[in-house]
């Protein structure tokens, strides 16, 4: 089974970039004459600024006038580190928001939310399990015995890469280590859980650690990454799914415009970061290099930016019900809605 090293993972991530930017069709063309209306939306990235590619879509859109050419104002706003995003969607008080799309399987089967997913970013999750390359450890068939780190809760993507090399949790010690990969370094784990746009550029560039880094999905593990949701309430009105779709047009273009040129993105991003402390450019390119990589597949490039099947939900939906992550199954074509991106895209 196939490992990576960070250290080479940037450089790759902008090869397939520019090579996938080639081969995507412009599909969105601007509304003109259908647009004469204006709508206004409110939007609430699920965490605080950054290059992040949901958010880098918002942030292209309203800086390069996307948005405003579909007759289109957005209302940008961020849940921080509250999560309040969950519940204000189900409130009524934002119109769309971002969520791992694990998350959002969970929390519609768990709780009966009626999230439904309109747009996928990440064609494989965000997760991944750093080692220090001193550690010894060449696969995850390596972590028996070992000290592994988990945030909170232990991905059923992670049970599932276990499995795939006959291990289960049980056959090494689970510590929860927090958010601080310092912890990895000093060796408290053999094994840190990392964002995969984040924590493997301050291990390398900033504790200048020598890192592989495992994913569930280089071992056959369905995984799925950020979608943009709604509610089955809010796709009721026509007003609605109107500016809905005005969204979306506006923020493919705006995707298809970073995937093209990372380095105006990131520009537009700017303008929404903080700026005490400043804000450290070369990671948030990081972030949108590594994002934009996991966003493009040849399913995307057959079908557009931001394209889903119901299939790959319905593999992920049976690996959370595997693992107990979800107390009840889920009707899959409730939950999703690729109608405005089929009509986008075609």
């Amino acid at each position: 089974m196939p490992t990576f090293a960070v250290s080479i993972r940037k450089p790759l991530a902008l090869a397939f970039a520019a090579a996938a930017a080639a081969a995507i069709a412009f599909s969105v063309a601007c509304s003109g004459d259908d647009s004469d209306d204006l709508l206004s939306m409110t939007y609430m990235g699920g965490f605080v600024p950054q290059a992040n590619l949901p958010f880098v879509a918002v942030y292209v859109a309203e800086e390069q006038g996307f948005f405003a050419e579909e007759g289109l104002e957005v209302d940008i706003q961020h849940a921080g580190f509250t999560g309040s995003h969950k519940s204000l969607i189900l409130a009524g008080e934002i119109d769309i928001t971002t969520l791992p799309a694990s998350e959002m399987l969970q929390v519609r089967a768990n709780s009966g939310a009626p999230y439904v997913a309109v747009m996928l970013f990440g064609q494989r999750g965000d997760f991944g399990y750093a080692v220090l390359n001193s550690s010894g450890i060449e696969s995850p068939a390596d972590f028996a015995g070992r000290n592994v780190g988990f945030k909170g809760i232990v991905q059923s993507e992670f049970h599932a890469m276990l499995a795939a090399h006959g291990l289960t949790t049980n056959d090494m010690t689970m510590r929860d280590v927090g958010f601080n990969p310092v912890v990895l370094v000093e060796q408290q784990v053999d094994v840190y859980p990392v964002f995969l746009s984040n924590e493997p550029d301050t291990l390398t560039r900033n504790l200048n650690q020598e890192i592989t880094v495992f994913e569930a999905a280089d071992y056959g593990v369905p995984t799925l990454g950020v979608v943009y949701l709604v509610t089955e309430e809010f796709l009721e009105d026509e007003t609605n799914r109107e500016k809905l779709e005005r969204f979306l047009r506006a923020t493919i273009r705006a995707f298809e415009f970073a995937v093209e040129d990372p380095a105006a993105a990131i520009e537009s991003t700017e303008a929404f970061l903080a700026e005490d402390p400043p804000p450290d450019l070369v990671h948030e390119r990081f972030i949108l290099d590594t994002e934009i990589e996991n966003a493009l597949s040849d399913l995307t490039r057959a079908n557009g930016v931001g394209w889903f099947t119901q299939q790959q939900f319905r593999a992920l939906t049976d690996v959370l019900l595997e693992y107990g992550a979800l107390e009840n199954d889920i009707d899959i074509e409730q939950a999703i809605d690729r109608s405005f991106l089929e009509s986008i895209h075609r």
